[in-house]
């Protein structure tokens, strides 16, 4: 008989923002349990952020050994071995959600392994595995099964957070059924590189695998159909992440699509058009990776039953608390569709956490920093220069190259730009957008910028360690002043003209 018990809150889906919900709720004194049919951490620790970034550091960690002469250091025989790339991402990833598992444990959270369905907007049922053995020490995945399908447990709880995540949706395109087509989460079952890869989509997604495979020795061809690589970040990040990816030797197609995928032999045959259907070619390669739209996980949750409300697309409608129409039930992460980063699926779950524990408590988007990390990395937070511009802002811009700061020089690394977009009026920072080293590193700057309506003056006037790469904020706030100190004056009198690097090194 399935086993049945109460609480005050019931998270479904033990991702980055699940598992943080259900330990601050535990935090505030809430009996919480928490529902996963696979191990802690969701895609992000399994299938996203953490082993990409495992394998994205091997890549860096191979290019820097291929040029270490550059730096004076003599290094003979440097090879991949991907079997062993494949071993340390996933060595990391367990470590990090096994330390998950202990963490919900030390919290008092009560673990449960399975597929939860709801059978009321308070009630759930608990399908496929057992309890998990988590508390004893064993897999959170693994535990034995009550029985082929069968409920084994019944869940009742005051208050539910749907954290179910999404996954990667199919493009019809003809062939995308065809082996060695793959999708982000196919990437990782690859055993060794292709000698050629077709990448469809140049998001994140696409151009982290694009910087990878290229690392590893592929030849990448990458088809995004707009007009620029990263098309949601600002234009100067996709066209010069562009210009770098071709220096590195990856085919770049923007404004073109795959019209459809092909069999040849072992090999897949791609015809690539341009957006509008014309001037076809045709490419062959190993594998197509499919690296673009997502799905809301809602399917067989018995939605229905709750009375929650999804808007055409089948994400889950919230307000600014995280909660549904249904008064007890709320919604946090990829689910509700409004921005699919880990880090603010952890933000919501927190705030739905405390809004369950009686505070008053809600999200705000203003400042949400987003970060790509290819070669060189992307970081951003606020506007783009075409939505500050949109939204009807006097703007004023300020671009700081990397060739122009000293560590950037020290570092090995020159490539790209720190551009701040500002409201001419009163100077408010708008916008931070970089691309070039660590940018990922550097963009919390420019969120605290944005949390606390900072302005140029702000930023120029607080003093940055040197020789640092973070040198490179306060340095293009003093172009968007019209005061560079350490690039050439500007060619017009506006302050928004992109600035010429001094000498290299001069900062």
């Amino acid at each position: 008989m399935a086993e049945q018990s109460a609480f005050d809150v019931v998270i479904v889906g033990g991702g980055p923002g699940g598992y943080p919900a259900a330990i601050r709720a535990a935090q505030y004194g809430l009996r919480v349990a928490l529902v996963e049919k696979e191990r802690p951490g969701g895609v992000c620790l399994n299938w996203g952020c953490i082993p990409t970034k495992a394998m994205l550091r091997s890549a860096e960690v191979l290019e820097t050994l291929q040029h270490s002469s550059d730096f004076g250091i003599q290094v003979d025989n440097v090879r991949l071995d991907y079997p062993k790339v494949l071993q340390r991402k996933d060595s990391i990833v367990k470590g990090l959600t096994d330390g998950v598992g202990q963490l919900l444990k030390a919290n008092g959270v009560s673990v449960y392994n399975g597929h939860a369905r709801f059978t009321s907007p308070n009630t759930l049922e608990i399908v496929g595995v057992g309890k998990s053995p988590l508390g004893q020490g064993g897999p959170l995945y693994n535990a034995p099964a009550d029985g082929a399908g069968q409920p084994t447990a019944s869940l009742a709880g005051k208050n539910i957070i749907i954290a179910t995540g999404s996954t990667p949706a199919e493009l019809p395109i003809p062939g995308h059924d065809l082996p060695g087509v793959i999708n982000s989460d196919g990437a990782f079952m690859l055993r060794e590189v292709p000698k050629h890869i077709v990448i469809v989509g140049g998001g994140a997604v696409g151009t982290e695998w694009a910087t990878m495979f290229s690392a590893f020795g592929s030849e990448v061809t990458l088809v995004e159909l707009l007009p620029n690589l990263l098309p949601i970040e600002d234009e100067d990040m996709g066209r010069t992440l562009a210009r770098s990816f071709q220096r590195r030797g990856i085919k770049v197609l923007t404004s073109s699509t795959v019209a459809k995928i092909e069999a040849a032999g072992k090999r897949l045959k791609i015809t690539i058009t341009d957006k509008d259907g014309n001037k076809p070619e045709t490419v062959d390669a190993d594998n197509v990776l499919i690296g673009v739209s997502r799905r809301p996980n809602v399917l067989d949750l018995n939605l229905d039953s709750t009375g929650v409300q999804t808007d055409r697309r089948g994400y889950i409608t919230v307000d600014e608390h995280m909660r549904t129409n249904v008064n007890n039930v709320f919604a946090i992460g990829d689910v509700v569709g409004k921005i699919l980063l880990a880090h603010v699926a952890t933000h919501q779950g927190l705030v739905a956490a405390g809004v369950i524990a009686g505070h008053d408590e809600k999200i705000d988007y203003k400042a949400v920093p987003a970060a790509t990390f290819t070669h060189p990395e992307v970081a951003s937070v606020g506007l783009t220069e075409a939505r500050a511009r949109e939204a009807g802002h006097d703007v004023v811009l300020g671009k700081f190259p990397f060739a122009a700061l000293g560590r950037a020089q020290t570092y090995g690394s020159t490539d790209g730009l720190i551009k701040v977009v500002a409201d001419k009026k009163y100077g408010e920072v708008l916008g931070v957008h970089i691309i070039g080293p660590s940018a990922s590193d550097l963009i919390p700057e420019g969120v605290l910028a944005l949390q606390l309506e900072a302005t140029l003056e702000d930023v120029a006037n607080t003093i940055h360690a040197h020789p640092t790469l973070g040198e490179g904020s306060m340095e293009a706030s003093m172009v968007a002043l019209g005061m560079p100190v350490h690039v050439g004056p500007p060619r017009r009198a506006a302050a928004s003209s992109a600035p010429q690097p001094a000498a290299a090194g001069a900062r």
